[in-house]
């Protein structure tokens, strides 16, 4: 059984205060970290002295703001203060800057992302093997006022058994009438990737086109650039039917729509610059 299950209330609420003003002891003033997260001092003092608990949202945003996890926030203090005193919050400030320079961009989010939740297949000439296409599958879902995705991708015939799999976790945001994709390979850790897309306004969000920035996926870690195309899965498909199609195809596959190739070409850009097509083709 969970050592919370044998707690009361009462327990649970003294040991994330007692956690909450460690933490805190670790910033100049509780005034700073009131106005960092944009709470009132006397909202703030009330949880330090535990006669009132943060609401799940807002305890996600002063644990992100700590850099620490929700559920460790919530130990018995003696295994908390462990776990401060061994990632160093006490030695640096590095998770609040972090925390206030991505906040900064997320400012200035555009709502209309939220239009991208959903699945879309994703199509690039395969940066580590040339001559083939990458299908890939993205999940798009909001949490709270982000949108976050997951992509998927197998390399190997879709029709066969695939053994390499890669899996990525990122987040979304529009800016600028663009849509900005950052993530990160969730198995070895190494690689990043960065997507621009212009969003299809006239389909309501159900195509999108740009440029991917990342490497290959052999040893050799190439850094590429590629032509990329979005385009929703079939609306009453479901997943398992959709993961099938995930995979490298040949530019004769069948099962390739004929439209994705000219979107996708990296033939052809510049003069000066990689550049995506431009939506007037469409």
């Amino acid at each position: 059984m969970h050592s919370d299950a044998k707690k009361g209330p009462n327990s649970i609420m003294t040991d994330l205060s007692t956690n909450l003003r460690l933490l805190c002891s670790y910033r100049p003033s509780i005034s700073t970290v009131a106005r960092d997260l944009g709470l009132n001092r006397s909202q703030l003092n009330r949880y330090l002295a535990g006669t009132s608990s943060p609401r799940s949202a807002l305890l996600r945003r002063i644990c992100d703001y700590f850099g620490v996890e929700e559920y460790e926030v919530r130990l018995p203090p003696p295994d908390f203060a462990t776990i401060v005193k061994l990632r160093g919050l006490s030695s640096d400030n590095f998770s609040r800057v972090l925390r206030m320079h991505f906040d900064r961009i997320l400012a200035r989010n555009d709502p209309r992302i939220f239009q991208l939740s959903g699945s879309f297949f994703e199509y690039y000439w395969s940066m580590s093997t040339p001559g083939m296409v990458i299908r890939s599958l993205v999940s798009f879902a909001p949490e709270g006022e982000h949108l976050f995705y997951r992509r998927l991708e197998r390399i190997g015939d879709p029709k066969a058994v695939v053994t390499r799999h890669f899996r990525y976790q990122g987040l979304a945001l529009m800016t600028g009438d663009r849509v900005f994709m950052n993530d990160y390979e969730t198995g070895a850790g190494i690689e990043v990737t960065q997507t621009v897309l212009y969003p299809d306004y006239s389909f309501r969000w159900r195509v999108l086109h740009g440029v991917k920035v990342g490497v290959s996926a052999n040893r050799d870690h190439v850094p590429c650039a590629v032509r990329t195309y979005l385009e929703r899965t079939p609306p009453r498909a479901n997943l398992m039917t959709n993961l099938r199609r995930v995979g490298l195809l040949a530019p004769d596959d069948l099962d390739l729509p004929e439209h994705i190739l000219p979107m996708i070409d990296n033939r052809t850009s510049g003069p000066f610059g990689f550049q995506a097509h431009n939506p007037s083709v469409l």
